[in-house]
């Protein structure tokens, strides 16, 4: 290869495009949309440009990552963690293989959020298993509020840090190395508890998409048909909730009158639920009675 001036972007789409087109079609996707994804995403520029602007030069640095991403892709990793980029609540967030990749289902979340907390000031929160961090974030950047968020890993702390500072809200985040409450001190009370635990029970392995089994299994998978973490949770969570605070969980498909009964029979009051733009229970909520 010469220099980036002999690249262009038109002909670096149909290099990726003849890349993907064999791999893509035995898994019936379509390549020209992924190609385009792929690269508009590493380039950071909107889809219509890549398609119209077949002229414009490409530096050597970005064509390597751009090939790098693809080959990735053909290894069956997810195309935010080829890209290392992924959106949510319209905010840009910084991906990798450390971190569960964040899904609009979890949106249900900050929309039940706002529903309950908008116009309210000085809210304190706890996310628990934050991952990229994008509750936490989330919540930081559209309600009046400071948030506690704690992960198992010290890897996927890294990410959410990263990414507070991405989005801005960084002094507005305190990150805590914990598993679940471990280390929260009994002290601090919060008028919220989020969590998207790990929910999907181990013997539905086999049912999940190759390309979600590249993401970490610890923040996927649950024992006990994925009931344990919710458990646990709303079990030490009565200590740390204000008086009238909120206990607020992610729930997979089904699991949504498990997690009701479990929140009854600790004594939890107003028990309602909310459903994600595929008419799905993706959000279950209680007020500590």
């Amino acid at each position: 290869m010469n220099g980036s001036k002999d690249k262009k972007l038109g002909s670096v789409l149909e290099e990726v495009k003849n890349m993907l087109k064999d791999y893509c079609t035995e898994n019936g996707e379509d390549y020209k949309r992924v190609a385009i994804l792929l690269v508009s995403q590493i380039l950071n520029i909107d889809k219509t440009k890549v398609i119209l602007e077949k002229e414009l030069t490409i530096k050597e640095e970005d064509y390597r990552r751009i090939i790098s991403a693809a080959q990735k892709y053909m290894m069956d990793f997810p195309l935010q963690y080829c890209t290392n980029k992924a959106y949510f609540m319209g905010l840009e967030f910084y991906v990798d293989e450390n971190v569960l990749i964040p899904r609009f289902d979890t949106e249900t979340l900050i929309e039940v959020a706002i529903e309950l907390f908008h116009g309210k000031e000085n809210l304190n929160f706890l996310d628990i298993g934050t991952g990229s961090g994008c509750i936490a974030i989330a919540l930081c950047k559209f309600l009046d509020c400071k948030t506690t968020a704690v992960d198992i890993s010290e890897n996927a702390l890294m990410v959410a840090q990263k990414n507070a500072k991405l989005n801005g809200v960084f002094d507005k985040i305190h990150f805590v190395k914990s598993n679940l409450f471990e280390n929260i001190p009994s002290s601090l009370k919060f008028d919220a508890i989020f969590s998207n635990p790990p929910y999907v029970s181990e013997d539905e392995i086999s049912m999940l998409d190759k390309r979600v089994l590249k993401e970490p299994k610890q923040a996927l998978f649950s024992k006990e048909n994925g009931l344990y973490y919710f458990q646990e949770i709303a079990k030490n969570a009565r200590q740390y909730l204000k008086k009238g605070g909120y206990i607020i969980f992610e729930i997979g498909y089904k699991q949504s009158q498990h997690v009701k009964k479990i929140l009854q029979d600790l004594g939890y009051i107003d028990i309602k639920s909310k459903n994600d733009l595929n008419n799905i229970e993706r959000c279950v909520y209680a007020i500590l009675g």
